[in-house]
């Protein structure tokens, strides 16, 4: 009973708190509203006043035009060419014009008699508001141009006040605009705004993520989690008696109260520093966009004339084991471009995007990671949708640099600097995957990226027949080839797949990007799936003609009875539009980052 009667206290105070926030909105809308009929009533009055005064502009110019005739003594009939060429220096016509030659088939000529003494003119003319356009465009720009001006003036002289009585609502406490809100009113109303936009923020995953939980317990599925670091910068200075980094903090800290650990440290140069730990990599840009925004409603409290475009944050996302010295330069660097950018307010740079950069610019011999044995292997599974089951897992191997920490694949082996360290890593990646194979009966199927080198190199495959002679599990290893590699260079390959069958091995294309082709892969029985490529994956659900692309990919790889999977699937929105165009599995982020934990095996 008690916790009924709090349940229903605390939604009467909610809704009260709800409806104050509406009516305070409603008001400002009702402000605008009348502004912007004054100003539309101010701006017909311009134009009705600025149309007279072209009118008797009109005329004036006329009756100069039969003065002038009556000086010269000119003869209507007699001298009519003479007459007509001064009324069109006038802008003037004896005649209406004929609507062929010009857009006066569109609106009404207008005609008055002009007259001085003993002369008097019939003359024709285009109306005013067309001969005088550009002065009317002109003009109405201005005042337009003002209104705005004045309306953001008026936003910027009263968006202080306007926090302070929001704060007053959402408390309940009366303020006035005179004074500055005592700092406890505004840490309860800060701390409230938290409390409710966490709430909400929640309701929404709970709301957007229904199948999430089915998912999730089907699948047993692991978050793909970043560190976030970003320095923030603003152009106008706050008072020498704001507490700011205390001040910031608790802001920071109760708009993120969902994350396990967020830090706040004003630094010498006068800017921030914060890190916030732990969160989805989907939601990373999410994430940044927020932290800018309640950055500039906590400035707004101290500093009611800051705009968006005046505070300034660098990002940098990294995982653990990160370097923090290049974590701290990549953000510096970031930060460093959205100063530059008049627009962009925020700029974020992934850790991995300079690790590459780092190993182009460095003479170290990486292949003494490999011959050494200073690399671990990592193992992303892949799910089956209709079970649950996984079935297969994918070696990626890690290298455990000195400086830079683990190294995927893609980060070290471009750096390598000879066949020999590709052939070398290859061979050692293969190595440690049989010997898994042969101490796990039970293991599922193990796939393996090879260097395109090593698929071409009959030296190699000789060696692999050699190497799994007489091992047990042979059957549960698979081999992956690019599409592009294995349509371009069928005929090169044939040593290679005849090995590969000949030890009860397989093999699945990857990087699949379309259906073109796919008939072509009937002959080949040693070829058991396909996998498609990132491009096609990433934001599938929001792009029409990469859905109509797996769609042909799915049908033709139907014909010929081989299974589509997906790969690198970071959303559930991915996930759902997947299995909407008949992929039968994935892989990816979303699932789980790729697991030591299968095989508890570290290369020593």
């Amino acid at each position: 009973m008690f916790i009924r009667i709090l349940n229903n206290t605390l939604a009467i105070h909610t809704n009260s708190v709800t409806a104050m926030v509406t009516q305070f909105k409603n008001a400002q809308v009702r402000m605008l509203s009348i502004y912007v009929i004054a100003f539309m009533l101010l701006l017909t009055v311009f134009n009705l006043l600025l149309g007279e005064i072209l009118h008797q502009k009109v005329h004036i110019t006329g009756s100069q035009l039969a003065k002038q005739v009556y000086s010269l003594k000119l003869k209507p009939i007699a001298d009519k060419e003479i007459i007509a060429a001064l009324a069109q220096s006038h802008g003037f016509m004896l005649e209406s014009a004929h609507e062929s030659f010009h857009f006066s088939a569109f609106m009404t000529q207008d005609s008055d008699i002009f007259k001085y003494k003993t002369v008097s003119l019939k003359l024709y003319h285009l109306p005013f508001w067309v001969v005088e356009s550009p002065l009317f465009i002109l003009l109405n720009l201005v005042m337009i141009g003002a209104a705005i001006w004045s309306y953001r003036w008026w936003r910027l002289l009263f968006k202080q006040r306007d926090g302070v009585d929001s704060i007053a609502l959402l408390t309940g406490s009366k303020v006035s605009s005179s004074q500055q809100a005592p700092k406890d009113v505004v840490k309860l109303a800060l701390n409230d705004i938290a409390i409710n936009s966490t709430k909400v923020l929640t309701a929404k995953r709970k709301l957007s993520s229904a199948d999430d939980v089915a998912i999730t317990a089907m699948y047993g599925i692991q978050n793909n989690h970043n560190h976030l670091f970003a320095l923030l910068y603003w152009t106008r200075p706050f008072p020498d008696n704001v507490d700011l980094e205390s001040h910031f903090k608790l802001i920071v800290i109760k708009g993120f109260k969902e994350l396990s650990r967020v830090s706040v440290k004003l630094l010498s140069s006068g800017g921030l520093a914060i890190t916030l730990e732990n969160i989805p990599q989907p939601d990373i840009d999410a994430y940044t966009k927020r932290l800018h925004q309640i950055i500039y409603q906590a400035s707004l409290l101290y500093r009611g004339d800051l705009s968006r475009k005046e505070i300034k944050i660098g990002v940098c996302n990294y995982r653990d084991g990160a370097d923090q010295t290049v974590v701290y330069q990549l953000t510096k660097s970031a930060l460093a471009l959205a100063k530059q950018s008049p627009w962009q307010h925020t700029h974020r740079v992934p850790f991995n995007h300079t690790r590459s950069t780092v190993l182009a610019n460095s003479d170290e011999n990486l292949t003494d990671y490999i011959s050494k044995k200073k690399f671990m292997l990592f193992f992303q599974p892949l799910f089956e949708f209709a079970s649950g089951d996984i079935l297969q897992h994918e070696a990626l191997i890690r290298v455990r640099h000195k400086s830079l920490g683990m190294l995927s694949a893609k980060q070290f082996i471009p750096q390598l600097k000879n066949d020999s360290a590709i052939v070398l890593l290859d061979k050692t990646v293969l190595d440690q995957v049989v010997k898994l194979l042969e101490s796990e009966t039970s293991a599922l199927t193990v796939s393996i990226n090879l260097h395109a080198f090593n698929w071409f190199s009959n030296d190699y495959w000789r060696w692999f027949g050699q190497r799994m002679k007489n091992v047990k599990g042979a059957d549960k290893l698979q081999f992956e080839i690019s599409e592009v590699d294995f349509y371009q260079h069928q005929q090169r390959l044939n040593f290679a797949f005849s090995t590969i069958k000949s030890v009860g091995s397989s093999v699945s294309i990857d990087n699949v990007s379309s259906h073109d082709k796919i008939a072509l892969l009937a002959p080949y029985k040693g070829i058991k799936g396909l996998k498609l490529s990132y491009d096609l994956i990433h934001d599938i659900d929001k792009n029409v003609t990469q859905q109509k692309v797996v769609r042909q990919i799915v049908a033709s790889a139907e014909r010929v009875n081989l299974p589509v999977y997906g790969v690198g699937v970071e959303t559930q929105q991915e996930l759902n539009m997947l299995k909407k165009q008949g992929v039968i599995g994935a892989q990816g982020f979303y699932f789980t980052e790729p697991l030591q934990e299968f095989t508890n095996v570290m290369v020593n």
